[in-house]
């Protein structure tokens, strides 16, 4: 289905989060120290200016308007609220990982990130748009319009050796 206007910068932030946790999957198992610090602080830097803000109009606009439609968009706002909360704990071992952890903890980071934007794309978001009136489509988008940089920061390009 293709993505309503009022919920596409979503699905643009989206994309760029995949990329990010694929950059991590494909990066992470070869890379050097150096390189496992600098991709940590891309991912650092990509949750603070990205992903948290992204986050946080889904937390607040979205899931509550989904919530709200008991015939199944309850519970797709509460499995997103438990997946924002892993992604949230894990984004928190990433910042306090040691040279010792971050491997795992990037690794580990960066499949949950995954797995929830393929089942938010999927799933949440084929559903909003399908069962979202037009007052609420409209509540998403100026919610994200207040929030969100008019364009969604670009996931963090690799660092070349």
């Amino acid at each position: 289905m293709t993505r309503d206007a009022r919920l596409a910068r979503l699905s643009r932030d989206h994309h760029h989060a995949l990329t990010l946790a694929l950059r991590i999957q494909r990066e992470l198992p070869a890379a050097e120290p150096r390189d496992t610090a600098a991709l940590l602080r891309d991912v650092l830097r990509y949750w603070d200016e990205a992903l948290t803000p992204h986050l946080g109009v889904e937390a607040r606009v979205l899931l509550p308007l989904l919530a709200a439609r008991e015939e199944g968009g309850l519970a797709l706002a509460g499995r997103a609220q438990g997946a924002q909360r892993e992604l949230q704990d894990l984004a928190a071992e990433v910042r306090g990982a040691n040279v010792a952890t971050r491997t795992g903890i990037l690794a580990r980071f960066g499949a949950a990130l995954a797995a929830y934007i393929r089942w938010e794309e999927r799933d949440l978001m084929e559903w909003a748009q399908a069962h979202l009136d037009d007052a609420g489509l409209d509540g998403v988008a100026s919610a994200v319009a207040a929030a969100l940089p008019a364009q969604a920061v670009p996931c963090p390009v690799p660092h070349l050796a």
